[in-house]
């Protein structure tokens, strides 16, 4: 599934139980991890700690317990590669702005308690009604602001701030709301289905079998797949939400998660080609600039590819620039640069060669037929 996409309901669901399928191992480790923050808990009322610190170590564990969670689901949906060796020691700090937060948020509850209140004192159920409607209302505002803090590493007020701003409008305030409703609804129609097997199938099905005060071991089976089903819809409900709150996050900060641009193109010369005056782009040779990428200028990904073969680069030479015949230039004898690069003797020695073969020219010249014969020696056998 592709976060950045708008994704519906349906999908998210289906997408968090595959989720839920792919952390098992690491949710495991998380069972193993909440089990012995609670027997610590145990241990602390059995030493004769006073319930006050004990239900506050709870209150921490829990809250250290749901940003672990947050991040461990996070980190397998967005492929963070985050180990949970990692998501432990980075859910300490989270713990206690989730904590503030948490207070801030229960400040917030009691006022609505205390406004219901008043209103269900003047105007019975319709007060009622009203009270339940800014319950709900607040609730749906808020609920971003502890998987803010979880995931983006965000304090108390900058979360709630936060999660107000993520559903200002009515589309995502009413697709939170939708969503949020049917991932907590998950547990409860989970339980009230057991509930139901367990006072209305059991009783009218399998009564000679069933006997609450000797269980058989095969119900005993029976009721830990039934604890295990709870723990997979739980946590599928908590995989959906966190799909959830990612796929909205990108939504609304598309702009945060754009591939910074980081090519650098070729430094050269502003170049003439012909009579046409093609010329190079001013830009060219320099690196692509902030501001560039803030007017609409996206680089996800650039590659060059050079092919070593000659025959290869003249035949892509000759397709991107067949010159003019303007742009031509012959050359003369006298505009050809020397090839031979030589010192001061070798200089001389031809000046006096050249010097030779013109006096052997003229010599040549001047002499007559007459001379000519008398000049050459024939030899005979």
């Amino acid at each position: 599934m592709d976060l950045k996409e708008p994704q519906n309901i349906f999908t998210l669901l289906w997408e968090g139980l595959k989720l839920v399928n792919r952390s098992g191992s690491v949710l495991i480790l998380f069972i193993l991890t909440a089990v012995l923050l609670n027997a610590a808990a145990l241990l602390l009322l059995h030493f004769g700690i006073s319930s006050l610190l004990v239900n506050l170590y709870s209150a921490v564990c829990t809250a250290f317990l749901v940003v672990l969670l947050f991040r461990i689901l996070a980190a397998k949906a967005d492929n963070f590669g985050e180990s949970f060796s990692n998501s432990l020691s980075a859910s300490v700090f989270p713990t206690i702005y989730l904590l503030i937060c948490n207070i801030l948020l229960f400040i917030v509850y009691v006022v609505l308690v205390i406004v219901g209140a008043f209103l269900g004192h003047l105007l019975q159920f319709v007060g009622l009604g009203i009270a339940a409607l800014l319950g709900a209302f607040f609730i749906t505002r808020l609920i971003f602001s502890i998987p803010a803090i979880a995931l983006k590493d965000q304090g108390p007020i900058q979360a709630i701030l936060y999660s107000w701003n993520m559903t200002q409008s009515l589309k995502s305030f009413l697709k939170t709301f939708l969503t949020f409703f049917i991932t907590s609804i998950l547990s409860t129609l989970y339980i009230l289905g057991v509930l139901r097997a367990l006072y209305v199938v059991i009783p009218l099905y399998f009564a000679d079998s069933f006997d609450i005060t000797a269980l058989t071991p095969e119900w005993y089976a029976v009721g830990i797949v039934c604890l295990l089903g709870l723990g997979v819809v739980w946590f599928w409900s908590a995989a959906t939400f966190v799909l959830f709150f990612l796929n909205s996050d990108y939504g609304e900060n598309r702009g945060a998660y754009t591939p910074s641009a980081q090519a650098d193109l070729l430094s050269q010369q502003t170049q003439v080609f012909g009579a046409d005056n093609n010329v190079l782009p001013a830009n060219l040779g320099k690196p692509v600039r902030q501001e560039d990428v803030n007017n609409r200028l996206e680089i996800v990904q650039a590659s060059v590819k050079t092919h070593s073969g000659d025959e290869q680069v003249q035949e892509h030479l000759s397709q991107v620039y067949q010159p003019k015949p303007e742009d031509f230039v012959e050359y003369t004898e006298e505009d050809r640069m020397p090839t031979i690069l030589f010192d001061d003797d070798m200089a001389k020695q031809i000046e006096e060669n050249r010097q030779m073969w013109a006096k052997k020219k003229e010599t040549d010249a001047n002499k007559t037929d007459d001379e000519d014969d008398f000049g050459t020696i024939k030899m005979s056998k």
